[in-house]
């Protein structure tokens, strides 16, 4: 089912969790500020998703829900 949200749609239904998105509206045209976009796939590891971003399979762009822009844990392993 693809349904149309916000960034913060997103992340209250979705917390924590890799999404593939497509469709997307960026604020200001500046390509990098998710405003809104459709959600493709909610049951897509990171891993799925990614290969499916690198493939350019239906547009697809992973984007995972937490404001910070990293995964919990991740900023330890930079």
């Amino acid at each position: 089912m693809i349904e149309r949200l916000t960034r913060e749609q997103m992340a209250q239904k979705y917390p924590d969790m890799w999404l593939g998105l497509s469709n997307i509206k960026y604020a200001n045209d500046d390509g990098v500020t998710l405003e809104s976009a459709d959600v493709i796939y909610t049951d897509k590891t990171e891993d799925e998703l990614f290969q499916m971003q690198v493939d350019g399979t239906e547009g697809i762009i992973s984007w995972y829900t937490n404001d910070n822009a990293f995964p919990l844990g991740a900023a330890g392993i930079l």
